[in-house]
């Protein structure tokens, strides 16, 4: 006899997936994505790093580390991420040797890697990148060394078309990964307004 419920639970399972994908592929510099576009509705909430960020996710997040190698140096980041099904946001932070942040041709390796890296895994093309904002608190002494922002187009292993947004930012010794993912036309440009307009340095 058929079991009533086992077709309601592949979607589930292709989303906890999804999201295991997600987070061990960021850390290898790179995401996958997987899942049909859904228009997801987004519960907004702020999180408060210890890293030194805010910013608003849908849903509780889970924060996990790891020791990633870049050009010059190899860091210890965290991942913090959530999404709604195959839809994914995540911000990474990580500290950079002295030598590595304050030498620009090395900041624009860091950069360049962690970008190039994340698009090539989504086997995409970069449709859009431009330089990025961000404020520093009043009062603030820290400098924004390094910024980029990109839009690429990319499939998952299925074929499925992807979007991936993307803020890379160097302040002081400290990098930023802001990052957004999913099914071509699943995240509205509110959604992705709201996600990177929260994201602020504390």
């Amino acid at each position: 006899m058929p079991r009533p419920h086992a077709p309601a639970a592949a979607p589930a399972n292709r989303a906890r997936s999804t999201r295991r994908r997600f987070l061990t592929a960021c850390f290898a510099l790179g995401i996958v994505a997987g899942g049909a576009a859904c228009n997801p509705t987004f519960n907004w909430r702020e999180f408060r790093s210890p890293d030194g960020f805010t910013v608003v996710l849908p849903g509780r997040p889970q924060t996990v580390s790891r020791e990633i190698k870049l050009p010059d140096a190899t860091v210890q980041m965290s991942m913090t991420s959530t999404g709604v099904g195959a839809t994914l946001f995540a911000v990474g932070a990580a500290s950079l040797p002295a030598g590595l942040s304050a030498e620009p041709s090395a900041r624009q390796r860091t950069i360049r890697h962690l970008r190039d890296a994340l698009v090539r895994n989504v086997n995409g093309n970069i449709t859009q990148s431009s330089a990025a904002t961000l404020s520093v608190p009043v009062s603030d002494s820290r400098k924004v060394l390094a910024a980029e922002a990109i839009e690429a187009a990319g499939r998952d292993p299925g074929g499925r078309a992807v979007q991936l947004v993307a803020r890379l930012f160097i302040v002081d010794d400290r990098f930023f990964q802001v990052v957004a993912l999913g099914a071509d036309g699943e995240i509205s440009p509110d959604a992705l307004d709201t996600f990177f307009a929260s994201f602020r340095l504390i």
